[in-house]
């Protein structure tokens, strides 16, 4: 039980200042050099350095020729706490006046960063309007965040553009696939894909002679079409980050296969998160230093698609792993577990003749997994038959120095079954004689069954140096942490710590 205490804060409000004070203040911050002011005014947001022109003649439109400008447009900065319902409706309104004033004063020759973030509805012609006059600017960072249906425009002076380096576009945003067009000098891209009319963009936008030295790609989508096989390619050798997060918008069919791509040569670091199982091909990946993988549909009956003989999407998890054999460092979620032990032991039928329908026969399946590099090792598991993988991954990562477990909410029935899979094998898995030497647990609720597990690894790893068990504090035994202090450790050196999870005293 670790005991936390409470931090105090103290509030300090600024004196009251007399108009006389006041003014003081504003000339002195007004007496100091131009190019001082503009300094400061590049770091102050649009809106509040727009303000600044009612201070005195001296202001009024400084902020336009600042040298390095960060030009911000975002309607929520319009809103006050005391806003009432009839300046909300007005928002649109007053909001494209801000911008077209701003707009129409800029004089600088390049702006550094543009943000327009429009949470109402705006005619989609004004928004491609403001962002072909901004973009002018030799703009090196565009970050567009627009609510519309209707697709917005890209502006042309963005393509070929050898100013642009950072690119976030999470709009409905239209690229024009007409002519051959580049980003020669964008290294970051964050781009939000629409599936129903995406399909030029997901198999033509994330190549090499489109994106030459982009190093951090995140694509975000939905698949809305429950029919259609989607198609993501992503062919780029100088990616280093990869973050791919789709979703589904309709009914999980676990027949339907969508496909996706990846030849990263130069990659370090991969995050895939879906909640269908896609088909994912990963070639080369040879200097992967960390992956997170959060696949899989988590109330999905994998097993009930083999069972009928529909295709199991279940051994794409397992696909997936043995792409990954390069990898330092992994993270599996729990619905990623769910799928894989669903592959390792898969319930079948024998083949019986029809008055045994119903009598099923569990087949291990041959998979071939090896992490020789990996050192740190993250694992979920929501559901009681996914521990039954963890001999095997152990097996499969003779390096492994730190190690964490995480017991999930199994969110098919909104609870965890208290009866766990877990039949330790010999021999001892390689790296817990050699190299493991922290472990995590969490999620435990003090149940009789996760001793077996904290007792396996306690009287294995012979150089372990600590343990750190988070337990829920209304746990059912509450003798549990006494019951984990009398296990004996195999290593000598080895510090048990058990920290309850609810506990604050203060």
């Amino acid at each position: 039980m670790m005991l936390r205490k409470r931090a105090t804060t103290q509030t300090y409000s600024r004196p009251h200042l007399s108009k006389k004070s006041r003014k003081e203040e504003e000339d002195m911050i007004t007496e100091l050099p131009e190019d001082v002011r503009r300094h400061i005014l590049s770091f102050l947001s649009t809106k509040h350095a727009v303000s600044t022109t009612i201070l005195s003649r001296s202001w009024k439109n400084l902020w336009t020729l600042a040298s390095t400008k960060n030009l911000e447009l975002d309607d929520s900065l319009l809103l006050h706490p005391e806003s009432n319902s009839e300046t909300i409706h007005h928002l649109p309104s007053l909001f494209s006046n801000f911008v077209n004033h701003v707009l129409g004063l800029i004089s600088v020759p390049c702006i550094q960063t543009l943000k327009l973030c429009c949470s109402y509805p705006y005619d989609p012609d004004h928004i491609n309007c403001w962002l072909h006059t901004a973009c002018k600017y030799n703009v090196s960072e565009v970050n567009i965040r627009v609510y519309s249906q209707n697709p917005i425009k890209l502006p042309s002076n963005l393509y070929g553009s050898t100013w642009l380096v950072v690119l976030k576009l999470n709009a409905n945003v239209s690229l024009d696939f007409r002519d051959s067009i580049s980003f020669p000098r964008l290294k970051v891209l964050w781009i939000k894909v629409y599936d129903a009319n995406d399909v030029n963009l997901t198999q033509k936008l994330f190549r090499d002679h489109i994106c030459p030295i982009l190093e951090e790609l995140f694509i975000e989508g939905e698949i809305l079409d429950e029919n259609r096989r989607v198609v993501l390619l992503v062919i780029l050798s100088s990616l280093k980050r990869l973050k791919i997060e789709y979703r589904l918008a309709h009914s999980f069919q676990g027949g339907i296969e969508y496909n996706f791509v990846l030849h990263c040569p130069n990659l370090e670091c991969l995050d895939l998160r879906d909640d269908f199982l896609a088909k994912y091909s990963a070639r080369d990946l040879k200097v992967l230093d960390y992956a997170k993988i959060s696949i899989g549909y988590p109330c999905a009956d994998y097993a009930a698609f083999d069972l009928y003989g529909d295709v199991n999407p279940s051994n794409r998890a397992f696909e997936v792993l043995e792409e990954l054999s390069n990898v330092k460092s992994l993270s599996l979620s729990g619905g990623t577990t769910k799928a894989l032990s669903c592959s390792y032991e898969t319930a079948q039928h024998t083949g019986l003749d029809d008055d045994d329908e119903n009598a099923l026969l569990i087949r291990l399946r041959n998979f071939e997994l090896y992490f020789r590099f990996l050192t740190f090792l993250e694992l979920g598991f929501r559901t009681c038959e996914s521990w039954s993988l963890l001999p095997l991954l152990l097996h499969s990562s003779p390096n492994v120095e730190y190690l964490i477990l995480k017991k999930e909410l199994d969110l098919t029935s909104c609870r965890y079954k208290t009866v766990f899979f877990w039949r330790p094998e010999e021999p001892v898995p390689e790296c817990m004689s050699l190299h493991l030497r922290e472990i995590e647990i969490r999620g435990f609720q003090g149940e009789s069954q996760e001793l077996a597990i904290v007792e396996f690894f306690l009287g294995h790893a012979e150089v372990l140096q600590k343990m750190t068990i988070h337990v829920q504090e209304a746990s059912p035994n509450m003798m549990f942490s006494e019951h984990v202090l009398q296990i004996p450790t195999v290593a000598e050196a080895c510090e048990v710590e058990i920290i309850s999870t609810k506990s604050c005293i203060q």
